[in-house]
């Protein structure tokens, strides 16, 4: 007997007549009977009694009901696992990001993500840039986020928004003052920032030399998160990205504009060869969105006078 044929049968001693079991299954009720009496002939032995013009189940029909049901609940829950796939109730998300994504927005994406879907299983990595971008080449993971990332061949970028370089200093330190920070303001000054053997480093190193000024930080780090957070913990100003910036902000602290036109693009990389799942989409949505809340706030801190 196959479950089709193990259905009818259930269906029959639930609703007692083969007209209730073909309106319960969307079948007519000629091919209810007809399945009914295949089972019978197959099996030997009669599985109903009519009784009253009503179809009495026989004692081999309920031990054969019984005896199946495991399978009708196998079946109920494959169905619900398909029904919550669809509905993107369950399922993965593998993440990998810089340090300074994973500290300034990634954790409350995560937190709001896991409290509106429980049932997904989430993951981050936390790695350098060109680890970040191979764990996805290698389907690793299913999206990294980088700031500045290189083309890869084998991924493809969806630019979630364009991040400002920004100082971060005390608000006693005469740079408070500057509607804008150039990179003559920071010369021969105690800075720490991103080192010159990454992109981001680069990219400042040729904003200095265009006005004429060497980028020699005092103090270079791999992350800009952690540049900003020396200066957090009192110690010089730092040239960084202005969500780092905003992590580390105390009170005593200010952020300033820089003064070179650049950007950092904010990507998330995806592999060019598999398609994101849904799961993963709606990720780098929500993403898209905490960004977006968290720049108006920088951008809002960065632009407020200094009080007195």
């Amino acid at each position: 007997m196959n479950l089709r044929q193990l259905e009818i049968l259930r269906a029959v001693v639930q609703y007692r007549t083969t007209v209730g079991a073909a309106e319960r299954l969307g079948m007519s009720q000629p091919s209810i009977s007809n399945t009914i009496r295949h089972i019978e002939t197959v099996l030997g032995f009669p599985l109903f009694e009519r009784v009253s013009n009503r179809l009495s189940p026989t004692e081999e029909a309920l031990i054969l009901l019984e005896e199946s049901e495991p399978l009708f609940l196998l079946r109920d829950a494959v169905n619900q696992r398909a029904a919550d796939l669809r509905m993107g109730r369950i399922g993965r998300i593998r993440i990998a990001s810089t340090a300074e994504l994973s500290e300034a927005v990634l954790p409350r994406v995560i937190a709001d993500y896991a409290r509106e879907f429980p049932r997904i299983q989430i993951s981050l990595e936390t790695r350098p840039l060109d680890s970040v971008l191979q764990v996805v080449e290698n389907s690793v993971a299913d999206v990294a986020f980088a700031l500045s990332p290189f083309e890869r061949q084998a991924l493809d970028y969806e630019l979630i928004d364009e991040l400002r370089p920004v100082v971060l200093c005390d608000e006693s330190d005469p740079l408070a003052k500057l509607e804008v920070v150039n990179p003559k303001d920071l010369a021969e000054r105690p800075m720490v920032g991103p080192q010159v053997a990454n992109r981001i480093g680069l990219m400042l190193a040729d904003s200095f030399r265009a006005r004429g000024q060497d980028y020699r930080p005092t103090i270079e780090t791999r992350f800009m998160n952690a540049a900003a957070r020396i200066v957090r913990d009192g110690w010089g100003v730092a040239l960084v990205d202005e969500l780092s910036a905003f992590t580390a902000m105390r009170p005593g602290l200010v952020i300033r504009p820089y003064g070179p036109e650049m950007h950092f693009d904010l990507c998330a990389a995806i592999s060019r060869t598999k398609p994101p799942s849904r799961q993963t989409q709606r990720f780098i949505k929500a993403f898209r969105e905490r960004v977006a809340i968290r720049l108006a706030e920088v951008r809002a801190e960065s632009l407020r006078p200094l009080q007195g």
